[in-house]
């Protein structure tokens, strides 16, 4: 165990020690318990378009400041309205994995997410499906990735039903891992509780993306394939066929015969999948962005310095005599560029008379408009999205049968849909809220019983107290 070497650091400096790294190109990956995933719709398909509103649209969805996260996302479909699937990570931990590699001298330029690159290396590979689930086992937590069309469509990890591995029944010994209980057992226990999370999250999917979602075949990487019965045991829980992989069993990777007798696929085929796949995933996430985006900057070893010197020597004699002859050009364009940013500044903003630093006054007014955004759902210091969805679960009685879909947050309303058993119940969940000082009035805009005749589906409207 790292700790037991006496923690990251020590493991990374006897890792990194013995290789020469110059010129390498390199990446990592993080747990994927430490991300947050989220699936939702944009109403547009141009991916800037949707990074630059990316942070805004999760605010009302995460339970942390949206500027506290590091943000990226993939496209599940792209059609008038875009599926996305966002994955986020807090600021600090991004700094923290950094700072340990940066002490080493390892600069990483990709930061994916745990088996994300297993994934984007399995559909690379033949006679896989279009849709399908890849399972990976970890110590204490177990991650499932739900590809449709070939493309990555859901991450959700779950924790087995103990709370390690050795507390479900498989030990790690000298060989690797063995069963300290019957198939039956662990069947009916830890595995067959993952597989009833599994199933249950594929269904809610389902039912809020109105996609299909039908995977053909399932895939099991990680510490458990060792158990002997796995794939058994899986395909008879999830009614699916079930394969075990292993990144080693690609043709085109040849691994040294000294490198091989060392190797443990249970526990380092992520790594291997992060190390073949592309330098820029398209499949997967990358959280160095923003302040910790990769700085490019490359000395290599040269030869011939002489030649070198002579050569730019002569682009910098050609560099001078074309900034000569440009200077005049140049002087005219720049006061052209001056007149037009003073034009738009004007119309920008017509009210100021004064005009000295447009770029600064413009810097100005932009960074006034911001310390305005305070009534905002959570920005600044009016009331959090947090403190109405905690008024809102304290006001409607705990014996309730409502099932929530959707809220909706902006300045002046909170708009909740959402199904319950009976007219009445809808009738109760309006008088509950009625007196809460955070709504100054709540209104139901509709309530209609939905096709199976069993469930009300009904949609409220709850004004925001000023």
């Amino acid at each position: 165990m790292i700790q037991e070497a006496g923690g990251i650091d020590e493991a990374l400096k006897s890792l990194l020690e013995p290789l020469d790294l110059e010129g390498v190109t390199c990446a990592v990956s993080i747990p994927g318990e430490h991300v947050s995933y989220r699936n939702f719709q944009m109403p547009f398909r141009d991916k800037k378009k949707i990074r630059q509103t990316l942070v805004f649209e999760l605010e009302t969805m995460v339970p942390v400041p949206a500027e506290d996260l590091i943000v990226d996302f993939t496209m599940v479909d792209r059609s008038d309205q875009s599926e996305i699937l966002a994955a986020s990570v807090k600021r600090e931990d991004v700094s923290k994995y950094l700072a340990h590699l940066q002490a080493h001298g390892v600069d990483p330029e990709v930061m994916d997410v745990g088996c994300v690159p297993t994934l984007s290396w399995l559909l690379n590979q033949g006679g896989i499906p279009d849709d399908g689930l890849l399972l990976d086992f970890g110590h204490s937590k177990n991650t499932m990735l739900l590809f449709l069309n070939r493309r990555l469509a859901l991450i959700r990890t779950f924790p087995f039903e103990g709370s390690t591995m050795q507390e479900a029944g498989l030990n790690e010994t000298e060989s690797g891992f063995a069963s300290t209980e019957s198939a039956k057992e662990i069947e009916e226990s830890h595995l067959g509780f993952l597989c009833t999370q599994v199933q249950n999250t594929l269904h809610a999917f389902a039912s809020q993306t109105a996609n299909t979602v039908r995977p053909e075949r399932v895939f099991v990487t990680g510490i458990a394939t060792s158990h002997a019965d796995i794939e058994n045991t899986l395909s008879k829980l999830l009614e699916l066929p079930v394969e075990t992989i292993q990144v080693t069993g690609d043709p085109k990777i040849n691994l040294d015969p000294n490198i091989a007798q060392e190797w443990n696929p249970l526990f380092m085929d992520n790594a291997l999948a992060l190390a073949v796949g592309e330098a820029r995933p398209k499949l997967g996430f990358n959280f160095r962005r923003e302040e910790f985006e990769v700085n490019k900057v490359y000395f290599g070893r040269v030869k011939g310095l002489g030649k070198i010197a002579t050569v730019l020597a002569a682009i910098l004699l050609l560099v001078g005599v074309d900034l000569g002859i440009d200077y005049f050009s140049l002087r005219n364009q720049y006061r052209t560029l001056d007149q037009q940013i003073t034009e738009v500044f004007k119309r920008t903003l017509p009210d100021v008379k004064r005009i000295v630093n447009p770029v600064a006054q413009m810097g100005a007014e932009i960074n006034a408009l911001k310390k305005t955004a305070s009534s905002v759902p959570g920005i600044g210091t009016g009331t959090r999205v947090l403190d109405l969805l905690r008024e809102f679960s304290m006001r409607v009685p705990e014996s309730a049968d409502i099932h929530v879909a959707r809220i909706v947050v902006d300045p002046d309303m909170v708009q909740i849909k959402g199904d319950t058993d009976t007219f009445n119940t809808v009738d109760t969940i309006k008088k509950g809220l009625e007196p809460s000082s955070y709504f100054s009035d709540v209104i139901i805009s509709s309530a209609n019983l939905d096709r199976s005749g069993n469930r009300v589906q009904f949609e409220m409207k709850l004004g925001r107290a000023k």
